[in-house]
């Protein structure tokens, strides 16, 4: 979940908001609302669940996803990464795409929004990538697969679900990862909520998570590490990223450098 971005959306916003209050009232129905360059998911005029380019399927238009995408700062070749949250597929999509080594899995739990997937170019299921429908925190609780990366994005008209934010849940998705795996969680709501939530995930991990601010302010996506790897020095992350970019063209540079400024706030504040 997002707001549009302010840059050069600000008249697609302005055009679509009277369109988009007629379907306020439906209770947690996804819909679609299309201009001539974007297609967008809601669940109410509020903010946008997706949003795709419709001249580049594939790119991600949504600050935060890139952000969620700077997993690859710390795991830059994952063999399986899983997904909870499919919404218009923009993650899955760029992954399929940019990442042809990795096998990916994508859990589900609403139908409605399942359906929507041919409508933002989501691939069919195939040996490397799935679909399925499934609630994500029954699925890691049950299941005895492990994976590289945990990408959780899963939100609800309401905000974000709330199997999705127990001790619990996280204590699923550190059994769920691999040795040395990495887990990006996209927090967009109340600053006080997301803090518990960072609390219960630092009390499950061994590793100490870093929340990475978004400049909108609206979105915060929290990092952490089944190892060591968030502990990477300032000189190798930076020199990372610059080589990721020749290959990814999101702003893998600037979530380096908002990375590094967020984990050194951390450490002073652990310091006092």
């Amino acid at each position: 979940m997002s707001h549009i971005p302010s840059s050069g959306m600000q008249n697609l916003k302005e055009s679509l908001s009277k369109l988009k209050e007629r379907f306020d009232g439906i209770q947690g129905e996804p819909y679609i609302v299309e201009s001539r360059k974007f297609k967008a998911l809601y669940f109410d005029s509020e903010s946008t669940q997706s949003l795709m380019d419709m001249q580049a399927p594939m790119r991600l238009v949504v600050s935060y996803t890139e952000t969620m995408m700077g997993f690859l700062l710390f795991h830059p070749d994952p063999k399986s990464i899983a997904m909870i949250g499919l919404g218009g597929g923009s993650l899955a999509k760029y992954c399929h795409h940019h990442l042809p080594a990795s096998s990916i899995l994508v859990l589900e739990n609403n139908a409605k929004v399942m359906a929507l997937k041919n409508q933002f170019h989501i691939p069919d299921n195939d040996a490397r990538f799935k679909v399925i429908k499934a609630d994500g925190a029954e699925y890691l609780r049950n299941t005895e697969e492990s994976f590289d990366v945990l990408l959780i994005d899963g939100y609800t008209k309401s905000g974000q679900a709330p199997q999705l934010c127990s001790e619990d849940f996280y204590a699923s998705c550190l059994a769920f990862l691999n040795p040395g795996g990495i887990m990006a969680i996209n927090l967009s709501g109340a600053a006080g909520l997301n803090q518990v939530y960072q609390e219960r995930i630092d009390r499950i991990f061994e590793y100490q998570s870093i929340a990475v601010m978004e400049d909108d302010r609206m979105n915060q996506i929290l990092f952490v590490c089944k190892g060591d790897s968030l502990k990477i020095s300032a000189e190798d992350l930076l020199r990372r990223s610059a080589q990721l970019s020749k290959s990814h063209e999101i702003h893998l540079p600037r979530t380096a450098q908002n990375f590094l400024l967020q984990r050194n706030l951390t450490h002073s504040e652990c310091e006092r």
